[in-house]
């Protein structure tokens, strides 16, 4: 299926409207788990396709607000596995192998030097609002529903983080929209 099915496709069990939204979303959680740092991006991804699929029949809303919804559950089960690993540390993290190594999708992945060795120094959750908004390419709004945060404290973070990232970069001329 090649067009975007509806809603309530997914919610009737049509295998070609899961089809689409697996192939549309899969990638894009597990590199948003990868980015985060996940100890399994793969489990975390099949996990928060599970849940989307056990509880579809309880969404009701738009194509954004879906979308929307998705990510907020990637974004909880991220959390939850950062707590289960801050209770118990799985891997000692190194200077070759850390939070910061991600797939290629990502603001560090980008090939500037310079943006990645910025990025390393921004916090997880700068490095998070960042990913949401630049590669994932979410809204404020949706942005703040993943978050659950309030859409005006998303903006200000938001823009907090570009502010931040155009210091490191050294006063460079790194223009990045935070509205939406």
């Amino acid at each position: 299926m090649t067009s975007r099915p509806s809603i309530a496709q997914l919610k009737d069990g049509d295998s070609d409207a899961w089809v689409w939204f697996f192939t549309e979303f899969s990638g894009q959680i597990a590199g948003y788990a990868r980015r985060m740092g996940v100890s399994d991006a793969d489990d975390v991804t099949g996990t928060v396709l599970e849940t989307v699929a056990r509880s579809v029949s309880n969404f009701s809303g738009s194509h954004s607000q879906f979308r929307s919804w998705v990510f907020s559950i990637a974004h909880a089960r991220i959390v939850d596995d950062h707590r289960r690993r801050d209770r118990r540390p799985e891997v000692e993290f190194t200077d070759t192998h850390d939070r910061t190594q991600v797939g290629p999708d990502s603001l560090i992945g980008s090939g500037d030097p310079e943006l990645e060795v910025a990025m390393t120094q921004l916090t997880e959750e700068q490095r998070s609002l960042l990913h949401l908004r630049f590669v994932l390419e979410l809204s404020t709004k949706e942005i703040a529903q993943v978050t659950d945060k309030s859409e005006v404290a998303t903006r200000v973070a938001l823009h907090r983080c570009s502010k931040k990232l155009r210091e490191l970069l050294s006063g460079g001329e790194l223009e990045m929209a935070v509205e939406s």
